[in-house]
């Protein structure tokens, strides 16, 4: 497959996705729905600027075939996007902050940092902060789950 096509068949899957989620807000109660209405609309012109760039542009990027690689390195997108969908479902079956420490950790390290001190030192501030953020300034009602 070229990669002009490549191009415009992700700009399509990408117009899919967020016209499906799109739908999905509109349903949500009051205004709660405003942003993912306005980040959904945003993807889908976004995405139909890429298509009609993809029929204009002589950028040498899109020349050749596409290349899969299917080493760690190239498909490391797509674990990571498996933890965040398993980390979203982890929220509410056992608990906002448990699953994001962990979250954290393990994404930090799918990513390829290593450095344990630093990535410790980031979780003793950041954690500590988010609780105060979103359940004592924001008195956020953040799913608690089997744990805390």
């Amino acid at each position: 497959m070229s990669r002009i096509w490549a191009e415009r068949l992700t700009a399509l899957g990408m117009i899919a996705f967020a016209v499906i989620f799109l739908a999905q807000s509109t349903a949500f109660p009051g205004t709660s729905g405003t942003f993912p209405v306005f980040t959904q609309s945003v993807i889908i012109l976004l995405a139909v600027i890429m298509i009609i760039r993809s029929f204009f542009t002589k950028d040498e990027r899109f020349e050749g075939d596409v290349k899969f690689d299917f080493s760690y390195m190239g498909v490391k997108p797509v674990y990571v996007m498996a933890v965040a969908i398993a980390y979203g479902w982890a929220i509410f079956n056992v608990g906002f902050y448990v699953t994001s420490f962990v979250f954290y950790f393990l994404v930090t390290w799918m990513t390829g940092y290593r450095n344990m001190k630093v990535m410790a030192a980031v979780a003793v501030v950041l954690f500590p902060l988010m609780y105060v953020f979103f359940s004592i300034a924001l008195d956020a009602n953040l799913p608690t789950g089997i744990l805390f």
